[in-house]
């Protein structure tokens, strides 16, 4: 009989049911006659035939799974070679101890410190910019455009490579065509050398560059634009982009990596009417900072197509369509009540310009908003352009700002106030005190091309030529200690010259020519 103490679950499996044949005897049982094995296995209790099924079961999975790892092998990745196609490369996936795997933190990079120089690591030449981006969805962006056929992408825009004026094949026929010759750029390779020397640790350019070289070369901006550090990363970044340098390819491609990754680093990511932005300004460089910033982002983005760069380009983008103002300029503050001018509007247009070329988002409102500035502020139906509102007399610089606006945003090689605004400003002619009105007028009579570029190219080109320094030290830099006030090498001192000089010797190639009969790059349509 059972022991009334214990449960009968916890009795041992004998005294369950004391009729229950014991193994041996079923066994002899089932054997002398075999038709009864049935009746034995129905006879079991419950527990034993599901214990027997699921051994039976672990058994079978255990033949089936035992064998050799498998190694994955042939996955593909693809990287563009250029026409031809895909370039295609073989590797192998490792097999991973899911032992050493841990969970991986998204890191948050703060504004760098720029008050003093930061250890920064060699980038390695080919990788991923591996930076700071802002982050968000282009989707986000949909609500706030216009319709596909009002939009800046353009079909014959999206089949053009942008920025592809400055490849070395096309270089070298534009500098054949347009004016170039090999002293100008020989001069142009001197000046990259003289930037590069003067980049700071933590990538960044300042107008106080002495006190990179320790004084070697003197002549630094003013001590007020000291903190400037993006508009001076720009000022310095820009030359080498022109050149065809990125951070990608390139003798200096090391030095353009720092000077992104600087800007990227330093830039303030936020949310301007439900859009990410990046601001790029700063107080001693306001929303020229900024413009120059966004070109240099955009550039690097139109000539690379880096997906690490798409974000920051956008974004600084947005930053500039937040800040335009009522009256349709832009100013020294996002949305500065008083209106825009024309200086600092062109520096944001330029801005625009080079996204659209690497085919970045811009509402078409932006730009016809630029276009009603730009009527605010023209005389002489459009030849003459001031500086917050219409000029009765020629101002060489705003003029040549605002020409060269006009040409981007629509206006064809005949239209009366391109007619005469070129013909003003060949009248002008070269200023060797306005560096500034000369980086300007060089782009817009370069693009005209014709009689008028080549007489002003000869004289623009040879002067840069001959007063570039060779002292040891300054070689390869420009200073213009006769320049008009407000004109840049005042405020930036050597680094904004340099910055200019470079760039006005490589107009011939830093864009495609808007009025060649096959240019590359569109004009914004409206």
């Amino acid at each position: 009989m059972p022991d009334p103490a214990l449960p009968e679950s916890d009795l041992p499996i004998s005294q369950l049911a004391d009729d229950e044949p014991s193994s041996e005897e079923a066994e002899a049982y089932a054997e002398a006659d075999p038709a009864r094995r049935f009746l034995w296995f129905q006879a079991a209790p419950a527990w034993m035939v599901s214990m027997v099924v699921h051994v039976l079961i672990l058994l079978v999975l255990g033949l089936v799974t035992i064998g050799d790892p498998i190694k994955i092998v042939n996955v593909l990745s693809a990287n563009y070679a250029g026409e031809e196609g895909p370039e295609v490369e073989e590797f192998t996936i490792e097999e991973m101890d899911p032992g050493d795997i841990s969970e991986l933190e998204e890191e948050v990079v703060e504004p760098v410190d720029v008050a003093e120089a930061m250890e920064m690591v060699e980038p390695t030449p080919m990788d991923p910019m591996e930076i700071a981006t802002v982050d968000f969805d282009v989707s986000d962006l949909a609500s706030e455009m216009a319709p596909a056929a009002m939009s800046l992408q353009t079909v014959s825009a999206l089949n053009v490579q942008p920025m592809s004026s400055r490849s070395a094949d096309m270089k070298k026929k534009l500098l054949r065509d347009y004016g170039g010759s090999d002293s100008s750029e020989a001069a142009v390779t001197e000046a990259l050398k003289w930037l590069s020397r003067h980049q700071m640790p933590n990538g960044a350019w300042t107008f106080q560059h002495d006190r990179v070289c320790n004084g070697r070369c003197g002549n630094p901006g003013e001590p007020n634009r000291a903190n400037a550090f993006n508009a001076a990363t720009a000022m310095g970044l820009l030359p080498f982009m022109g050149a065809g340098q990125t951070h990608i390819q390139g003798e200096f491609r090391q030095v353009v990596f720092r000077g992104l990754r600087f800007l990227i680093q330093n830039g303030k990511p936020g949310m301007q009417g439900g859009l990410p932005v990046l601001d790029l300004s700063e107080g001693a460089g306001n929303l020229y900072s900024h413009g120059l910033a966004a070109i240099a982002l955009c550039e690097a983005y139109a000539m690379t197509e880096d997906p690490e760069l798409l974000n920051p380009a956008q974004a600084a983008i947005n930053f500039i369509v937040y800040a335009q103002c009522r009256d349709g300029g832009w100013r020294y503050r996002p949305q500065q009540p008083d209106g825009g001018d024309t200086s600092v509007t062109g520096w944001q247009v330029m801005a625009l310009k080079s996204g659209y070329m690497g085919h970045l988002m811009i509402p078409p409102k932006t730009i016809q908003g630029t276009i009603l500035f730009l009527d605010k502020v023209q005389s002489n139906n459009g030849a003459i352009y001031g500086y917050a509102g219409p000029s009765t007399t020629r101002r060489p610089s705003t003029t040549a700002i605002g020409l060269l606006c006009r040409m981007y945003t629509g206006w064809d090689k005949k239209h009366p106030g391109i007619v005469a605004g070129v013909e003003g400003l060949a009248k002008i002619g070269v200023l060797k005190n306005d560096i500034y009105y000369d980086y300007y007028a060089a782009q817009v009579l370069r693009h005209y091309g014709g009689e008028k570029w080549d007489k002003f190219n000869v004289e623009l080109r040879d002067w840069l030529v001959s007063s570039q320094s060779q002292d040891v030290g300054s070689k390869g830099s420009w200073h213009f200690p006769n320049s008009s006030s407000h004109r840049g090498p005042k405020e930036g001192g050597r680094l904004a010259s340099t910055s200019f000089a470079t760039m006005i010797l490589e107009v011939y190639y830093r864009h495609m020519p808007l009025y060649a009969d096959a240019a590359a790059e569109d004009e914004f349509p409206l």
